[in-house]
């Protein structure tokens, strides 16, 4: 897949696991699709973060995709953290409510990124960031 494609198939990526799978799927069944597709978004991040560092992109747009693959990296940590606290301190709900939101907060802070590295590069790529002279009239 070409590095554009698979950029944008990271916002995508990052809609449905933050938005749509666990609200719409059973528990069990939407727990488990969202570690997969996290497990994805952190592989395709970092992948992401890799080619982009090999570029002559802008730093920007390197440094905002660092950004992206640590958030997801931080995302599978916190994941993990509320998943254990809740099967292992399932009485602590005010825990287990703020891990959530910093995940939730996490998930969305990720896609606004992935989005911006997206649109970053494709107008790298059609040198949009070029100025062209003005027309004389």
């Amino acid at each position: 897949m070409a590095l554009w494609g698979r950029l944008y198939s990271t916002v995508w990526l990052a809609f449905f696991t933050c938005v749509l799978i666990p609200r719409w799927l059973p528990l069990q069944v939407g727990l488990y699709v969202h570690i997969i597709l996290g497990l994805a978004m952190l592989a395709m991040t970092s992948a992401n973060m890799a080619q982009l560092r090999a570029l002559p992109v802008p730093d920007r747009l390197k440094r905002i995709s660092k950004a992206t693959a640590g958030f997801a990296l931080f995302q599978f940590i916190i994941g993990l953290v509320l998943g254990s606290s809740t099967i292992f301190a399932p009485r602590w709900h005010i825990v287990a409510s703020i891990i959530r939101g910093v995940h939730v907060v996490c998930g969305l802070a990720m896609l606004a990124q992935a989005s911006s590295v997206a649109t970053g590069y494709d107008m790298w790529e059609e040198k949009e960031f070029e100025t062209k002279p003005e027309a004389k009239e």
